[in-house]
């Protein structure tokens, strides 16, 4: 799984380094390439090379006509591009994403559990300003899912979970 937040310079050859943990996935795996494609709301996705076929594979496109499957499935693909990390832990930012996303020095690298986002700083900021989806109602859903998926665990309430 990949998660957390990152901030870090892209050098002069348009190489960014890559957070240990997400190069590993916190597992250890070491993850050795990566896919690279344009994600949503102006963002460069990325993805484990060996995972990448696997989740086109699992993309469940029934709620799309045929020429929207096309149009994304072309978009998605046309923007791939396969990259490896280097002996320190970088890769090469290809410009033309760089240029979608407008990335110049900066980078916000974010976890997204199953894929990895690199964003400029200031398109990410407004970005989430401009979404209409509040953390908090997903939030409520998450941790609410937790707490019921332990009384069902433990058959009904945790006496130490009331408040008196």
């Amino acid at each position: 799984m990949f998660y957390g937040k990152y901030r870090h310079k892209i050098d002069s050859k348009g190489r960014v380094a890559l957070p240990a943990r997400l190069r590993t996935a916190g597992k250890g795996l070491g993850y050795t390439e990566f896919v690279l494609t344009r994600g949503i709301g102006g963002c460069i996705a990325l993805f484990p090379a060996n995972k990448f076929e696997e989740f086109i594979n699992n993309f469940d496109a029934s709620e799309l006509s045929f020429e929207e499957s096309l149009a994304f499935y072309r978009e998605f693909a046309s923007w791939a591009h396969f990259v490896a990390i280097d002996n320190q832990g970088r890769i090469l930012l290809p410009s033309v994403l760089k240029e979608e996303a407008g990335i110049k020095d900066d980078v916000l690298i974010l976890g997204v559990v199953d894929w990895i986002e690199i964003w400029n700083p200031d398109r990410y900021s407004a970005y989430t300003k401009s979404q209409k989806v509040d953390y908090d109602s997903g939030a409520m859903k998450f941790f609410g899912s937790l707490i019921r998926g332990r009384r069902a665990k433990t058959g009904g309430e945790n006496p130490q979970e009331r408040i008196s």
